[in-house]
């Protein structure tokens, strides 16, 4: 799946990493895994359009990975005395990228309601910017990007006393596109012998022929498909309780279905009226996040 084997020491390590001098960041490609070194930049995120919202914050990282600067948006519920070690779920954006949300209105409303109801413990959600047209893969057109998420936000995270003790997320979720990384990061998480308690998937975009897939522009080959493929891979992700949903016109169902069947932990396949839009992704808030919330304690 990926050219570069990582070590459970070259992932600990590198979370480990803090920030390191004020111009680090000004000076063109940075060391990998190394958190930006001045202060991240904030600004403050619009509302949800529903009644009520989570608290919503916009930092920027340097990324050696991805050669830039990175977006990072950050979900908490309300009400939080503080966020210090607060366990967090990797979100990853489909198709468009962070515009105009990388994570449904839908599941940021439910992730204040559920809290404040007491239905969830409290946790975060992060999405991070992987541009567009995503499959969150290493040697993209964006960048190495498997290699960002495993190598750079644990820093990110731990220098924002965020996550675990080592600055993991204990959860991953994905939607379209974002589902198809989600498989992939929870793979590689589970061969360094650091699964992730969940992931939830919603639409996945799983083609299950060369032919949907080379539309998407993303693979130059059918082989280069093949080795990242989640579907081909499925025996990587160990025992990773998997959550899908998806909807029942969905061009991806068929590629769904066959990841529940063929995952011996799925405790969710859910097929909804609807295709791969707005009347599936904005359904399933609450289910979605009642789901990853099943993975905090043990994560804790």
């Amino acid at each position: 799946m990926r050219n570069v084997r990582l070590g459970r020491r070259s992932l600990l390590s590198l979370m480990g990493v803090t920030a390191v001098g004020a111009t680090a960041a000004a000076c063109g490609r940075s060391n990998p895994g190394v958190a930006t070194a001045e202060a991240p930049l904030r600004r403050p995120m619009p509302r949800t359009p529903a009644a009520t919202g989570p608290v919503l914050r916009v930092d920027t990282e340097r990324s050696y990975y991805r050669d830039g600067d990175v977006q990072l948006m950050f979900a908490f519920p309300n009400g939080l005395e503080a966020t210090e070690n607060l366990p967090i779920v990797l979100y990853l954006h489909g198709r468009d990228g962070m515009s105009p949300t990388p994570i449904p209105y839908e599941t940021l409303s439910k992730l204040e309601t559920e809290y404040a109801g007491g239905a969830i413990p409290p946790f975060g959600l992060l999405a991070v910017d992987g541009g567009f047209n995503s499959y969150w893969n290493d040697g993209s057109a964006n960048g190495d990007l498997l290699s960002m998420l495993l190598e750079e936000v644990p820093a990110w995270l731990r220098s924002r006393h965020l996550g675990d003790r080592d600055g993991l997320p204990f959860a991953v979720a994905g939607i379209s596109t974002g589902g198809f990384g989600a498989l992939n990061y929870a793979a590689e998480r589970t061969q360094v012998g650091l699964p992730v308690e969940a992931a939830a998937l919603l639409a996945p975009a799983l083609p299950v022929t060369w032919e949907l897939m080379n539309e998407k522009g993303v693979f130059a080959t059918e082989q280069e498909w093949h080795e990242h493929d989640p579907l081909r891979h499925t025996d990587r992700l160990g025992d990773v309780p998997l959550g899908i949903w998806v909807g029942d016109v969905d061009v991806y169902r068929e590629g769904a279905e066959q990841l529940a069947a063929e995952h011996p932990n799925t405790p969710v396949m859910s097929v909804l009226p609807g295709g791969h839009d707005g009347s599936v992704f904005d359904a399933v808030g609450s289910e979605m996040l009642r789901f990853l919330a099943t993975g905090v304690s043990a994560e804790g």
